[in-house]
């Protein structure tokens, strides 16, 4: 199988319209930059800032709350030194721009190092921001978004010299307070021109031929993952390549459009660029039986019985193909159990409370949502044969959570719910928690 995939892979590439390259931390890691690794080159990037701080990696040196203003930004301009200033486009990226061979395409990654833009990919988002923009602390709303490559670069040149000083941090043009590093965080800034183009992509190829390359994202990122399989499952034009060594997931609904390789990104690459290859490829699998219009219109009919309010659509992701669970205070979901693994993303409103009961016995509660201070997380994914209830968390007083979930094309059409005595001799903990939330029986 591994040469078929292999060529299978490149007639897909070579079929496409465009190619859209979603990347996280794997490619990053390839290039030499590993946010978790504590490491030799962790002293040579942070230098004394390690044993001071005893930072465990390059993750915790850039998002630690610096009382000290210039050990914070003497770690911010070390580690832009190191990865961004002195970075050079290797291999990878030549192999890339190889692969994609001219083709109309697209890089949508999550890798904060600004890496692709500096090798050349022009049509970029980047979604979790990057080190080489600064914006304002106090109106980082308003005020324009700083480019800080050089600024960074003179904050270093300093802090060798010994001459570092307050003095020298840097401060937003339009009104004097400090600048923040423009990441997540209470001050983040999404760079509205690379939304735009990318807006602009999706919608000019969504309906076409279109490639998904996904590098080194691994099946628990649903950040990029969970909107470009979904991209894929709404278009059956659509065709999906990851490259993940170890760790591949790839949806029952789009696994005949799908192909991955156990790897890593070099050889991979390698084989796509030759033809020939010794890797663990799966994929693509045989296609399963579509719905027909009448169960599809009567797994629409099911669904209304479950969720207060729903309704099929786009969706306000790009390309996106949603159900939209519009859950208020006094009206719950009822326990039912997902057929086809799938993702569940925070929208809007108060954060959801998802009750997940696995097929193994464990039970456990997700919050969805934005404020992490409570534990609370966007989006994640939900194994198939887990029974799950949604609700609001009912605490910032909008009345209403809203979430989205992909709608499996391929599915059967029935809600399966459970039997309230089973379920409550597997879980006797939550046996009031079940009774509430499932269907009278």
């Amino acid at each position: 199988m591994t040469d078929s995939g292999i060529k299978i892979a490149q007639k897909w590439l070579a079929d496409a319209d465009a190619i859209l390259v979603t990347a996280s931390n794997g490619f990053s890691i390839l290039e030499g930059l590993n946010l978790f690794a504590n490491d030799e080159k962790l002293r040579t990037v942070l230098g004394d800032l390690v044993d001071k701080y005893h930072f465990p990696n390059l993750l915790s040196a850039m998002g630690h709350h610096y009382t000290d203003k210039l050990d914070q930004w003497r770690a911010y301009a070390r580690v832009s030194e190191y990865y961004v200033y002195n970075y050079h486009p290797g291999e990878l990226m030549a192999d890339l721009k190889s692969i994609l061979a001219n083709k109309p395409s697209f890089i949508w990654t999550s890798n904060v190092d600004h890496h692709f833009k500096i090798a050349g990919f022009d049509n970029l988002l980047e979604i979790e921001g990057s080190w080489t923009s600064g914006v304002c602390s106090a109106y980082p709303k308003e005020h324009s978004v700083v480019s800080l490559p050089e600024t960074l670069h003179r904050i270093y040149e300093k802090d060798q010299a010994g001459t570092l000083t307050k003095a020298d941090l840097p401060t937003c043009e339009e009104c004097g307070a400090p600048l923040a590093m423009n990441v997540p965080g209470p001050s983040f800034k999404m760079d509205q021109e690379q939304v735009k183009g990318f807006e602009h992509f999706i919608e000019k190829y969504q309906d076409k031929r279109i490639l998904v390359l996904e590098l080194g994202i691994g099946p628990h990122n649903q950040l990029i993952k969970a909107p470009s399989m979904q991209l894929v499952a709404s278009n059956s034009h659509a065709r999906y390549i990851t490259i993940n060594k170890g760790e591949l997931l790839i949806p029952d609904i789009i696994g005949d459009r799908s192909i991955g390789f156990s790897s890593s990104i070099k050889d991979a690459f390698d084989a796509l660029l030759t033809g020939k290859g010794h890797l663990q490829v799966q994929g693509p699998a045989k296609a399963a039986p579509k719905l027909t219009p009448a169960q599809q219109a009567e797994q629409e009919k099911m669904l209304k019985q479950f969720y207060p309010s729903y309704m099929v659509d786009r969706g306000i992701r790009p390309g996106e193909l949603t159900m939209y669970m519009t859950i208020d205070k006094s009206h719950p979901s009822h326990l039912h159990m997902i057929q086809d693994g799938q993702s569940l993303m925070y929208s809007l409103g108060d954060a959801a409370i998802v009750h997940c009961f696995t097929q193994d016995g464990q039970y456990h509660a997700v919050r969805l949502g934005l404020d992490k201070t409570k534990k609370e997380v966007h989006g994640f994914y939900v194994n198939a044969g887990t029974f799950i209830a949604i609700e609001t968390a009912d605490d910032s007083g909008a009345g209403f959570s809203q979430v989205s979930a992909g709608i499996s094309g391929n599915a059967s059409g029935e809600i399966l719910v459970p039997r309230v005595d089973q379920l409550t001799k597997l879980f006797p903990n939550q046996k009031g928690l079940i009774r509430r939330l499932s269907v009278e029986q």
